[in-house]
């Protein structure tokens, strides 16, 4: 017993000693969400032995049923994976208006935010939700299931990260989700369809480029891509595949290209071949489908441009032309008009959480996404609205939650979706000119409600409503505030219906392609209006001339398409035949099942409060240290962190120990960072050795060490705001501290043994303009900040230290060029003297430097060079290279100036087939403007974000 003791440990060392040389743990910590709730935010919860349910109090009946749901589940999700999940926390998140969920080790958690997006799937948002969420914990488990708190949920992450490619756990977790319910993104052509028209368009991308994405193409994503090449494991391979590879990889997680090879053993194929596999058969499978439908090819209403551009949501103009909402990947999204294919930016527009546009009497109107000021799991989604003819931009509503909104054919009124934070969905309509509510209308079964319209009368209000049944279209009042159902609730994605003489017209799949179809409101037929190749959304109608205008998806993107509607409805078919390829379709033999929420438990489970000040600590995660040495910037401290992070996110807690290694000594330290409320506070301790010199008589310099207790305490006021395609973020900082020293072993003149709270004052403000894919900085940006020290509590140390830092950023001469000026000031005295606290010159460890450095001008032009997605093999995949030129001068006003100038040239890419981190590698050549100096210098680099 022993020795099996000994042996995992040792294992477990060799194992954080390869994690540490292959990744950063400054990775492993957060890689997702590590934000606040308001405090005002209280929480319940519910206890049950595989969950705990973390929940704001309004949400009782929702957590109830959740806890049902997921108790019902969890043998059915983790069946095919042979493992079932140790217990979890799911946290539901009510405050945002995004719709997402993730799991996460360090803290181990889950976290379901509650609000649908309004082009979701034809099923309960939370269900969908915990089928896919849930199936990410099995796999965590399954992969490392004794790795657990209080020491090793950093490293399970790390293991989880370092052995499953992201297309695997995404995709297997799409699978599931389809399979397992009648709904789910295997079942939507919307979500196979970049995949399918590149592959039918000819573009036979590499593994690499549909994995990693493309600056140049249009490309799936890993979702897709994972959906399925896992699928096709199934199918082939039978239901324990997965079961055996993972079980392989959990007995040797250090193995390299642990995935590949784990699966190449127990199915005879690796990751590449894989890919071929899935893509020949895809293919096979598309084009057959393709020959059953007899697609039509539309007459593009805008220009094709070179780069991928999709222009969404048209609508036409009375005057002739349209408007419509125009994304692509070298500039941010904007509103722009085209008549004749002449194109004309009237606004450019801010985040949204999806694309959303309306038009009538020459506004236009759009939802845009707000974060909160400070606390960022709250956030807003507002109505803004654009007169043409004045040109004048005005945001309606503030702190909202409306979604899709539409305008009366007058444009005085606007219908948009109201989500409460309890989840509640109502139609609301508002004043277009104050914003002011003026009427709700009911949905007593609170259906989750999407997209909805005004009629050609503003009389009556179309909308589609989701349930746990599936999709339907209903009718309003706007008179009486009655309503009635269209259709049978159904498994089509039905989205953006509007009106049209005596029929709805909207966007479903019947015949397996995304199309636009008419229903009858008198004999409730349906006929199919486009027949598209790849995809055809978002219709809307030119009354005057009978001209049906929507999007028809190519591989370049979305373009606009018009349709006479009159001789689409005599050529219309109401006969269609469903051609999706249902891919899936063998995995529900292997699951025996095709709902899995056909029967749910109905336990009621005891709820009690879930308070802050109960749940402070949570300790995950034994992190092991190396970092660079105070006095000997060559040498290292070895040591470890335990980590704390509560599951609110709150309160973060480090217990530190290090070993200095030149000098022997051991380090102690330990920080609290609390931010439940609108300031955040940190406070840190630590216990270190040191070590200086000092001058003797005969000019020899001796060494002399101490030990000191180091306490510092800092308070942060950020602030976050954005409108438009603008950001402001800022924060004041202010920061103390308080120093200790004892145990010399030689006391120098003058030396200081107590330093006494010394201040720092901080204060930021950034203002900068939102970046496309392609941009390398923000086009206009404005970024000031100011600091100043000074010892106010101390007669023996005076001193002061001011700096001011700064970045601008320019449009550059060509699109996605930047041009940056950097200009900083510093102005010290006294115990702060030989402070540099201002960014330096390229090379300045390689010239002269001034006696006391007063400025720096520091000008930077940037620019992309190509977007080669060239693949090197399982090394390297490199999406983008790019160069920049330098020009660095320092003390301007002091007799200096010109010190370096030079050139750079980097790529950006994935290393080893990694998703994450992605890198930056390159260098620069930096000359010196100084005849003493050794001419070039050359700098190499390796960075990396995740």
């Amino acid at each position: 017993m022993i020795s099996k003791i000994k042996y995992n440990l040792l294992f477990i060392k060799c194992l954080y000693t390869f994690i540490l040389l292959i990744a950063s743990l400054s990775g492993f910590s957060q890689l997702f969400s590590s934000t606040q709730n308001p405090p005002s935010v209280k929480f319940n919860q519910i206890n049950s032995p595989q969950f705990q349910i973390i929940y704001p109090t309004p949400l009782a009946l929702e957590a109830q049923r959740m806890a049902n749901v997921l108790d019902s589940l969890v043998i059915s999700v983790s069946k095919s994976l042979g493992h079932l999940p140790q217990p979890i926390s799911i946290i539901l998140q009510t405050q945002g208006v995004v719709a997402n969920g993730f799991v996460q080790m360090a803290p181990r958690r889950s976290e379901f935010y509650t609000i649908p997006s309004q082009e979701f799937d034809t099923q309960d948002w939370l269900n969908s939700l915990a089928v896919h969420e849930l199936r990410h914990v099995v796999q965590f488990d399954k992969l490392a299931p004794k790795l657990n708190a209080p020491f090793f949920e950093e490293l399970k992450l790390a293991l989880f990260g370092i052995n499953l490619p992201a297309w695997f756990f995404e995709g297997d977790a799409v699978g599931i989700e389809t399979v397992l319910t009648q709904s789910g993104r295997g079942r939507q052509p919307i979500f196979e369809m970049v995949l399918r028209t590149n592959e039918l368009s000819g573009n036979h991308f590499s593994y690499s480029k549909n994995y990693f994405g493309s600056y140049k193409n249009l490309t799936p994503g890993y979702y897709p891509l994972g959906y399925f090449m896992t699928t096709k494991i199934r199918r082939d391979f039978g239901p324990l595949i997965l079961d055996q590879t993972l079980e392989r990889i959990k007995r040797l997680p250090i193995r390299p290209y642990n995935f590949s090879s784990s699966l190449k053993k127990y199915s005879g194929i690796g990751t590449q071949d894989l890919y071929r596999q899935t893509m020949k058969e895809m293919d096979s499978l598309w084009s057959n489908q393709l020959s059953k439908i007899n697609s039509m090819n539309y007459q593009s209403e805008n220009n094709i441009q070179k780069e991928p551009t999709s222009y969404l949501l048209p609508y036409a103009l009375a005057e002739g032309g349209f408007v419509c909402l125009k994304n692509t990947l070298s500039e941010t999204p904007s509103i722009v008009f085209i008549k004749n294919k002449v194109e004309k930016k009237l606004i450019r527009i801010g985040s949204q959480t999806e694309p959303n546009l309306n038009y009538a009497a020459n506004k236009l109107v759009w939802d845009e996404y707000r974060a909160d000021y400070r606390f960022q799991q709250r956030s807003y989604n507002v109505i803004c609205i654009y007169d043409i003819q004045t040109k004048t931009f005005k945001q309606l509503t503030h702190k909202s939650r409306l979604f899709s909104p539409a305008l009366s054919p007058d444009g005085k009124r606007i219908i948009a979706v109201k989500v409460s934070t309890e989840n509640i969905f109502n139609l609301i309509e508002i004043d277009a000119a104050t914003g002011e509510e003026l009427k709700l209308h009911p949905n007593p079964s609170n259906f989750t409600l999407q997209t909805p319209s005004f009629d050609q009368k503003g009389k009556q209000i179309i909308v589609t409503a989701i349930n746990n049944l599936g999709k339907t279209l209903l009718l309003y009042s706007c008179e009486d505030l009655s309503f009635k159902q269209l259709l049978p609730q159904d498994r089509q994605l039905l989205s953006r219906p509007i009106f049209f003489e005596q029929q709805i017209i909207y966007k479903a799949h019947y015949n397996g392609i995304d199309n636009i179809y008419g229903l009858d409101l008198a004999t409730k037929k349906i006929h199919q209006i486009t027949n598209a190749t790849y995809g055809a959304f978002n219709p809307s109608v030119d009354e005057a001339k009978g001209l049906l205008f929507f999007n028809d998806y190519q591989a370049n993107g979305h373009r606009v398409v018009s349709l006479n509607l009159s001789a689409a409805k005599a050529s219309s078919d109401t006969s269609y035949i469903n051609t999706f390829v249902n891919y899936f379709e063998p995995l529900k033999a292997q699951e025996n099942t095709s709902n899995i929420f056909e029967s749910t438990a109905k336990n009621h489970y005891q709820s009690k409060p879930y308070k802050d000040l109960n749940h402070l600590f949570y300790f995950h995660s034994l992190r092991l240290i190396s970092e660079s040495n105070a006095n000997f910037s060559d040498e290292y401290n070895t040591g470890f962190d335990l980590v704390s992070d509560n599951k609110l996110n709150t309160l973060s807690t480090t217990l530190g120990y290090r070993f200095n290694n030149p000098l022997n000594k051991n380090e102690y330290k330990a920080s609290f960072t609390y931010q439940k409320f609108y300031p955040q506070i940190a406070i840190d301790y630590e216990n270190r050795a040191r070590l200086s010199y000092v001058q003797i008589l005969n000019g020899q310099k001796i060494p002399f060490q101490w030990r000191e207790n180091y306490t510092s305490m800092s308070i942060k006021f950020p602030f976050f705001t954005n409108w438009l395609n603008k950001s402001l973020n800022a924060y004041y900082l202010s920061e103390t501290y308080y120093i200790s020293r004892y145990q010399l072993n030689l006391k120098p003149t003058g030396f200081i043994t107590n330093l006494r709270f010394p201040l720092s004052h901080k204060f930021f403000v950034g203002l900068n303009s939102h970046t496309s894919k392609r941009d390398l900085a923000p086009k206009w940006g404005q970024n000031i900040a100011i600091s100043f020290d000074h010892t106010p509590f101390e007669k023996r140390i005076v001193g002061t230290n001011f700096t001011l830092k700064s970045a601008f950023y320019f449009p550059g001469l060509f699109k996605n060029h930047s041009l940056q000026a950097s200009l900083n000031t510093q102005n010290n005295s006294g115990a702060f003297s030989f402070n540099t606290d201002i960014p330096r010159a390229n090379g300045y460890a390689y010239f002269t430097s001034a006696n006391h450095l007063q400025n720096t001008l520091l000008l930077d032009y940037r620019f992309p060079i190509c977007y080669p997605d060239l693949e090197l093999g399982p090394l390297a995949y490199i999406k983008r290279i790019k160069g920049g030129f330098f020009t660095d001068f320092e003390n301007l006003n002091e007799g200096g100036g010109l010190k370096s100038y030079g050139a750079e040239l980097r790529a950006d890419l994935n290393l080893l087939r990694y998703y994450l981190p992605n890198f930056d590698l390159g260098g620069k050549i930096i000359i010196l403007n100084q005849n003493d100096s050794k001419n070039p210098i050359f700098e190499f680099s390796l960075n990396f974000s995740y």
